[in-house]
């Protein structure tokens, strides 16, 4: 009898051995997926007026004293159009895909805040931008039904930035934005970095900077060389979608730098 259970053992170890190995190799007993990682690698002002064009159009706006008001454009210069004070940014937000397949990145959030360390002219921004696949030619970036919305507590949202001013980022600058936006799949293994362009809306920008204009305009009128230091900051998430997490978001920054207006 004891014969017989060893031989009947012996038969059955080696099916027990193929099937441990046929459990290891179906899909569920892959690597757990991770979420990539997102890092702000330049937040840059590129185009901007100069403060001389600044301070010959605030300078009527900011000098409470009429005499002197009426001295600005002899002293300044007549104040520009507005379409000559247009404010461009750009921000690379660099994805790592930590996982060993390709991974689809969808949106992406985007908050500024200018003159981050004074509260007196603090002012917040947002805007989603929706990325594209290399084959949707018309993509311009405009925001799909139910991009940068939450799904989850833990997710961010653009409801979450609530003190935003309307249309303070106002729309993607041309240039290479198609290509960039084009970056929508990210390697397995592999690293991209986004390239995004921004206008300021102009109105709500020159809002924003009249707090600040008072101290370089009376250094202009009186013959003194001014510079306009604007602390910034950026946040916002990434959304990507991973075959068994589903959609999800990757929060970035806060990334704090500080352009100079000359």
């Amino acid at each position: 009898m004891f014969r017989v259970l060893g031989f009947a053992l012996a038969l059955i170890t080696p099916t027990l051995s193929g099937c441990d190995q046929f459990l290891q190799s179906l899909p569920g007993d892959t690597t757990p997926e991770l979420k990539p990682d997102v890092q702000v690698g330049a937040l840059e002002l590129r185009d901007e007026p100069s403060l001389g064009q600044l301070g010959a159009y605030y300078c009527p706006k900011v000098i409470d004293d009429a005499f002197v008001a009426l001295g600005c454009s002899v002293a300044l210069g007549s104040p520009p159009p507005k379409s000559q004070l247009v404010f461009e940014f750009g921000v690379v937000v660099n994805i790592h895909n930590p996982n060993d397949i390709p991974v689809p990145a969808l949106d992406v959030l985007l908050a500024l805040t200018l003159f981050d360390q004074d509260a007196d002219a603090q002012a917040l921004g947002a805007i989603c931008v929706s990325l594209c696949g290399t084959d949707d030619l018309g993509c311009d970036g405009t925001p799909r039904p139910g991009a940068c919305e939450a799904q989850g507590d833990d997710v961010r949202s653009i409801e979450d930035f609530i003190a935003r001013i309307p249309d303070l980022i106002g729309k993607i600058a041309s240039g290479q934005a198609a290509q960039e936006l084009a970056k929508s799949t990210i390697a397995a293994g592999g690293d991209v970095s986004i390239d995004l362009a921004f206008d300021l809306g102009v109105d709500q920008a020159l809002t924003v900077f009249e707090k600040t204009a008072l101290a370089y305009v009376q250094a202009l009128l009186n013959g003194r060389n001014a510079t306009l230091t604007v602390p910034v900051r950026a946040d916002g998430t990434v959304y990507f979608r991973l075959p068994v997490l589903g959609r999800i978001g990757v929060d970035f920054g806060p990334f704090r730098t500080s352009w100079q207006i000359l």
